[in-house]
């Protein structure tokens, strides 16, 4: 295999992984080739609790881009290279907000805390952590907990009700970085943060131009990496919005290999 791109971005969660959470054979082969030639990373909404089990089966040995781009973390020495957090003060916000609604939220405090905390554990939030293999900790109310600026929040609720939310959220917080990763998620991220950011942060870091970078993902939380890189990818069950503003739809990461 020869490549000119020196670095490749890959999302995790329906990008890497299959919908069933596995990660393909073919998958695994690939990357495998692929490291050989240039430097594959993980680009994920992930915590580092959440994605190390996957840097550590793939030996990811480049910076991975964590939290939706809140964090560049280098998996060798186990350290944030790039942080961003939360201010406090707009995180009390966006709890003013979220007791008004019917969600559920999560607190992802810092990197050196493998917790995440919870106003209770629902069905919904007991699945998620099963998925993501994380634990959690019971708190009466968040006071204690955003004396320190969270890394990022996250809530889980009904899809018809979470743009109110969203354009609540956007009201008293506009500096925020408010997503929606998934259908029923909505994440709170600090100012600014995006994979697209990281990555060209990235970039500059290991020396990389951003055209020789290659960048995979499945949800609009991802097109700011898709479109700042070499070359955009998104995945063929992707929605259009995002496979119009990609340079390459593909269905599974192996078949990189024929564009290379």
């Amino acid at each position: 295999m020869n490549t000119d791109y020196e670095l490749f971005a890959l999302d995790v969660d329906g990008t890497l992984l299959e919908r069933d959470g596995t990660l393909a054979p073919s998958t695994r082969e690939f990357l495998a080739r692929l490291s050989r030639h240039s430097r594959v990373t993980l680009a994920t909404g992930r915590s580092v609790s959440a994605a190390s089990p996957w840097i550590d089966v793939l030996k990811i040995s480049t910076p991975a881009i964590l939290y939706h781009g809140a964090v560049v973390y280098d998996p060798l020495a186990k350290r944030a290279l790039h942080e961003e957090h939360v201010p406090g003060e707009l995180a009390r916000k966006v709890f003013s907000v979220a007791h008004n609604f019917p969600v559920q939220p999560q607190i992802y405090r810092s990197l050196d805390d493998p917790l995440v905390y919870v106003l209770e554990v629902t069905p919904q939030i007991e699945a998620f952590f099963a998925r993501e293999g994380l634990s959690g900790k019971v708190i009466e109310d968040e006071t204690e907990v955003l004396a320190v600026d969270p890394i990022k929040m996250l809530f889980i609720g009904d899809p018809a009700e979470l743009p109110c939310f969203e354009d609540e959220l956007r009201k008293v917080a506009p500096e925020l970085t408010i997503i929606r990763s998934e259908k029923k998620y909505v994440e709170v991220l600090p100012p600014a943060a995006s994979k697209g950011n990281a990555l060209a942060w990235l970039c500059e870091y290991l020396g990389i131009p951003l055209a020789h970078t290659v960048a995979v993902g499945d949800q609009m939380i991802d097109l700011s990496m898709i479109e700042r890189a070499g070359l955009g990818v998104a995945m063929a069950h992707s929605g259009p919005e995002l496979q119009v503003r990609a340079d390459v739809v593909i269905s599974q990461i192996s078949e990189l290999e024929g564009l290379l």
